[in-house]
């Protein structure tokens, strides 16, 4: 590949703050909610003209994590803080419904657009908004580091008056890709076939006979598949009901090119995967139709915003999770989030395989793994870019412990930022940070801790 070297340019300094926090999907909003509510200065940037991440350009339809099953049918919170309390204003609203049983855990089934609609209303209005700058349509593209500190000195973002710069005293990396840590020099790695999870496509679907649907349950759409869906995707899947009249979520399609998974930081891999799932929508909706009860009127409506990524690129920090330690239910001294949902695994053919921990067990997630083993001392990631293998984030990359790492995050950098503000320092160092305060703090606000 041939390269030419860009002109140095001039980028104007957009905002200074306490915090910049970039990406607002689960973690994100975790990050800048939590340390607003600290007392930091935030500013949250988004790629999207809106918020939610997984929740709602990729129009997930299920929230997974939040519940450990205490014993057959009966399920408790597993995690609590931001998260519990995004999902319970959710239900309030009569946008979800939970614990809905699933296989061996539940997951909580809710309206994309609700998920949006909540966000911009605690980013905006909610009791915390008063400490946070949103800044929508802002792709972070690259980062300054001080050549004499080497800590972040800039956030660069495009926009279409030019590059701009977001100075932050901590940044908070929730981009799910790693893109600002990569960007900075942090250590990282990419598992390849078999070592990364397959991306997928959702889908809407209008007027389903929901009954009729439903009684079927996915029992029924197992079985079409298995006799008649042989060309699809994946041999299981779900459609999931959206609460508003006729709408349901698909979720049958798995993203792949020549049987290996998708690239999602290479932009052709990303095109080529947002053609597929489009495609593939139409030739799940002709199934559906056929086989499935209560779909013979339905249509096709929309296909997300954008596909669904597992995984791709995971920091290296200074502790690394392990899948040995998810099936050990490990404890950590450092813990700053809990997990109990299962390794579901995303990786060979059509099948989802799933490891499920025993009834009431969760594992914890040290505080370590959200810190960068080298590189920026500001820095903090976030979601499922953190120092995990591939077997530890089959498990914690889905979004209830993602907005919990999220909220650790962001309280952590509110906590740096504000104690270098009374030793009047100026030079902010994560790893200094006291696992301990992060814990009282985010334990008086609700959080599930061992």
């Amino acid at each position: 590949m041939t390269s030419i070297t860009l002109p140095a340019r001039e980028a104007d300094v957009l905002l200074e703050t306490d915090v910049v926090v970039c990406g607002g999907g689960p973690a994100g909003l975790g990050a800048a909610l939590a340390a607003a509510r600290t007392g930091a200065s935030v500013v949250l940037l988004e790629r999207y003209g809106f918020l939610g991440g997984n929740f709602t350009a990729a129009a997930v339809g299920t929230v997974c994590g939040l519940y450990v099953r205490s014993a057959p049918g009966s399920f408790d919170y597993a995690i609590g803080g931001v998260a519990r309390a995004f999902v319970e204003e959710l239900v309030a609203r009569g946008k979800a419904i939970g614990p809905y049983p699933f296989k061996e855990t539940a997951v909580l089934l809710y309206v994309p657009w609700a998920a949006k609609r909540l966000a911009d209303h605690l980013v905006i209005e909610g009791p915390d908004s008063g400490n946070i700058t949103l800044l929508l349509h802002a792709l972070v593209s690259e980062v300054v580091v001080d050549p004499e500190t080497g800590a972040v000195d800039g956030v660069v973002i495009a926009s279409k008056q030019g590059p701009k710069v977001v100075r932050g005293r901590v940044v908070v990396d929730a981009t799910g890709d790693a893109d600002v840590a990569v960007a900075a020099g942090v250590p990282w790695i990419m598992g390849g076939p078999g070592e990364r999870q397959f991306g997928s496509m959702q889908f809407f679907m209008q007027n389903v006979d929901i009954a009729a649907a439903m009684t079927a349950g996915l029992g029924a759409l197992s079985e079409a598949i298995a006799e008649h869906g042989g060309h699809l995707t994946r041999d299981g899947g779900a459609v999931i009901p959206t609460f508003r009249g006729g709408e349901v979520i698909g979720a049958m399609i798995r993203l792949t090119r020549d049987g290996a998974p998708l690239d999602a930081t290479d932009l052709f891999d990303l095109t080529y995967g947002e053609l597929e799932g489009r495609r593939r929508a139409e030739e799940a909706e002709v199934f559906l139709k056929e086989y499935m009860p209560g779909f013979a009127d339905a249509f096709l409506a929309d296909t997300a915003t954008q596909q669904g990524v597992r995984e791709t690129r995971h920091i290296v920090g200074r502790y690394t999770l392990t899948g040995d330690e998810v099936r050990a239910q490990a404890t950590f001294e450092d813990a700053v989030a809990v997990c109990a949902w299962p390794q579901e695994y995303h990786v060979s053919g059509r099948s989802t395989d799933y490891v499920f921990l025993p009834d009431g067990a969760t594992y914890s997630i040290p505080f370590r793994v959200l810190l960068p083993s080298a590189g920026p001392p500001n820095l903090l990631v976030a979601g499922r870019c953190i120092s995990a293998d591939h077997h530890a984030l089959a498990s914690c990359r889905v979004m209830a412990p993602c907005m919990a790492l999220g909220e650790a995050a962001g309280t952590a950098a509110a906590l740096a930022v504000l104690d270098a503000r009374e030793t009047s320092s100026d030079r902010i160092v994560l790893g200094s940070v006291d696992p301990g305060a992060v814990r009282t703090e985010l334990v008086a606000r609700g959080a599930i801790l061992p």
